[in-house]
């Protein structure tokens, strides 16, 4: 059985609010994204009849994990405070390719910030109106 070897490189990952591309990622886990709903809702009657009612709900969250000396961050404070609905999109370039965002999304709140002898991580959380896959 021959091995299979595959390369995984995050200079091949993009993330792009309203327009402009996202610089300045802290390491570790920097990007999530997850629906805040389930996308269907299980039924079972007392027979083992299993009925699935379809969730409407398509909004989501992406969370970006900056450093504190990110230049993106001004730019993503001002999105906040002008409480602009922005387009969003994450896409990951590498051999699996995946797309994911929605042309609705807000920043949720003014992000924790903490300061210390290293550099900081900053969370910043968008909502999501329409999240879509692609």
């Amino acid at each position: 059985m021959a091995t299979t070897v595959t390369t995984y490189d995050f200079r091949k990952v993009s993330v792009i609010v309203n327009g402009v591309y996202i610089t300045g990622f802290m390491d570790g886990e920097v990007i999530k994204v997850e629906k805040n709903e389930d996308d269907i809702t299980p039924h079972v009657g007392v027979d083992g009849n299993v009925t699935y009612a379809e969730n409407a709900d398509q909004t989501g969250t992406i969370t970006l994990t900056l450093k504190q000396t990110s230049a993106s961050l001004p730019f993503l404070q001002q999105l906040r405070k002008s409480k602009t609905i922005f387009p969003i999109q994450v896409m990951d370039n590498n051999t699996n390719a995946y797309r994911v965002g929605g042309s609705q999304a807000r920043i949720l709140k003014m992000p924790d910030r903490s300061w210390g002898n290293e550099v900081q991580g900053v969370e910043v959380q968008i909502h999501v109106a329409d999240l879509t896959e692609a």
